[in-house]
C-alpha cells in the first residue's frame, strides 16, 4: 500500500530543484537521470528533503532518480514495471491540470513481497514487456486495471515499488516531472539484477 503526504515540500524549494534538473537535463521527451549525475546536482536539496518530510529518508545507499516526461515521451512513460527495491519516494516536480496528466498508475496485489530470486523474476518478465505493455496502454483496459493516483507538485508518495505495479498516465500537453527515491535494494548481488541494471542503463537511464 501507499502512503501521501500532500504539499510536503515547499513551492520555492520545488522550484530550486526544477533549476537544478533543468541545468542538468538535455532536454529530451523522455529523460531519466541517475547517480552519479543525480549525486550530484541534487546533493544541496538532500537535507532540506529529509527535513520537510519526515517518511523521506535518503540516505548514501539511496538510489535517486529524476525523471521527466513531455507528451512525445508517452510511450516510455507507460512502460508499466515493478521496482528492484522494497521502498520508492515519489516526489513530484512538475505536473499539469489536464484529463491526461501523467498521473501515476498503481495496481497492487499482483505479486507478494519478494523473497527468492527466479519467482522474482518470472513475475517481472511476464508484466515488464512490450506485450502487456501494448494491451496495458489500451484506455478501455488500463482506466478499469489500474488505479489513478492524483498528485501535484510538493506531494510526495511512499510505497512498496517491488509489490506496486506501476507506470504513468499519458500526458497530453506540459512536463511531468519527479524525483525518485529508491532503497533496499532486492537480490542486488545477483548476476540478473546487476543485468537487468546494466539493460536499463543503456535503454532508459543517464548518468
Amino acid at each position: 500500500m501507499q502512503s501521501i503526504f500532500k504539499q510536503a515540500i515547499d513551492a520555492e524549494t520545488i522550484r530550486s530543484i526544477n533549476e537544478a534538473v533543468d541545468a542538468a537535463s538535455d532536454g529530451e521527451s523522455f529523460e531519466m537521470l541517475i547517480p552519479p549525475k543525480t549525486t550530484a546536482f541534487l546533493a544541496p536539496f538532500k537535507t532540506t528533503l529529509n527535513q520537510q518530510c519526515n517518511a523521506i529518508n535518503w540516505d548514501a545507499d539511496s538510489f535517486v532518480v529524476t525523471r521527466t516526461t513531455t507528451e512525445k515521451g508517452n510511450r516510455a512513460a507507460q512502460c508499466f514495471h515493478f521496482d528492484n527495491f522494497r521502498k520508492t519516494t515519489l516526489i513530484v516536480l512538475k505536473s499539469g491540470d489536464a484529463a491526461l496528466n501523467g498521473d501515476i498508475l498503481i495496481r497492487n496485489g499482483l505479486r507478494k513481497s519478494p523473497k527468492s530470486l527466479w519467482p522474482t523474476m518470472v513475475t517481472k518478465i511476464f508484466w515488464t514487456n512490450p506485450v502487456t505493455w501494448a494491451f496495458l496502454r489500451i484506455p478501455f483496459i488500463r482506466d478499469r486495471f489500474f488505479t489513478r493516483v492524483p498528485l501535484v507538485a510538493g506531494d510526495v508518495m511512499v510505497f512498496d515499488g517491488s509489490t506496486t505495479y506501476h507506470g504513468n498516465l499519458p500526458l497530453s500537453a506540459g512536463v511531468r516531472r519527479s524525483i525518485l527515491i529508491h532503497e533496499d535494494p532486492l537480490f542486488k548481488d545477483a548476476f540478473i539484477t546487476k543485468l537487468f541494471h546494466r539493460l536499463c542503463t543503456m535503454i532508459f537511464y543517464k548518468t
